[in-house]
């Protein structure tokens, strides 16, 4: 089973069957996994009904809202213990293309790269519908995250990606300490430390039509202050890959 897609869910009942209907289409067949956070507004049932018409989908139901990392923590470890090769993940509301992921998964399969960025900065600012406020809020929190960290990486905090599973093994995203929109700077942060090839593939990121965001001014502070505690505590870490790589 070569490739998944890793969608967590919370109130996306507007969104979620035309997503699924969508990346069914694609060229590149894809499984998904959709991780949901016990929406109130039925997005699991909905779910449940695509389930018995698309048999590459697949539904974990959690109790409560969670926090987006350990959604993808769930996601990850669910991927690698059914074999994946290159596990993708991506929102629910459109913000990302469906037809990107085929790009994404281009870099890594054919490409060689280890983890492959939807960016919405390796080439000027590629947003849509987003207020002049956020636009800025996220180009600038990118260019902090790169002075802290180092890292060469235009979009960093960027949530469509494609790894290669033993990106993920190596990583071990259970011990990642973020659990917000900081969880997508820290997973970063740990594959640039490994040594693995990081691409950033252009992507134009629209602004949802449908439904409402989660993000928040807190979430995004969260983030920001977690990358300090982030870089200090890789003063003290030896990054080091295992070589036949272990399973979450």
């Amino acid at each position: 089973m070569p490739n998944i897609v890793i969608i967590p869910t919370y109130k996306e009942r507007e969104n979620i069957s035309a997503l699924v209907r969508s990346i069914s289409s694609l060229s590149i067949p894809f499984d998904i996994l959709i991780i949901d956070d016990n929406s109130p507004d039925g997005t699991a049932e909905i779910v449940k009904n695509l389930m018995r018409s698309f048999s590459n989908v697949h539904l974990i139901e959690r109790p409560g809202k969670l926090g987006l990392g350990t959604a993808y923590v769930t996601g990850f470890r669910w991927s690698l213990e059914r074999g994946y090769d290159y596990i993708c993940e991506m929102d629910a509301d459109f913000s990302h293309d469906p037809n990107d992921l085929v790009r994404l998964i281009r870099a890594c399969r054919d490409d060689g790269a280890d983890l492959a960025i939807g960016s919405r900065y390796i080439s000027g600012v590629n947003v849509v519908n987003w207020p002049l406020s956020r636009v800025l809020m996220s180009y600038f929190a990118s260019i902090y995250v790169r002075f802290i960290t180092g890292m060469k990486i235009m979009d960093t905090t960027a949530g469509f990606k494609c790894y290669r599973k033993e990106v993920l093994e190596n990583i071990r995203p259970q011990q990642i300490k973020s659990v917000g929109y900081g969880f997508q700077i820290e997973m970063k942060f740990v594959a640039y430390k490994l040594g693995y090839k990081i691409v950033e593939i252009p992507i134009i990121f629209t602004d949802r039509k449908l439904g409402t965001s989660k993000m928040t001014g807190g979430i995004f502070n969260e983030a920001l202050w977690g990358v300090i505690r982030m870089k200090l505590r890789s003063i003290f870490i030896r990054y080091k890959r295992i070589n036949n790589g272990k399973s979450l």
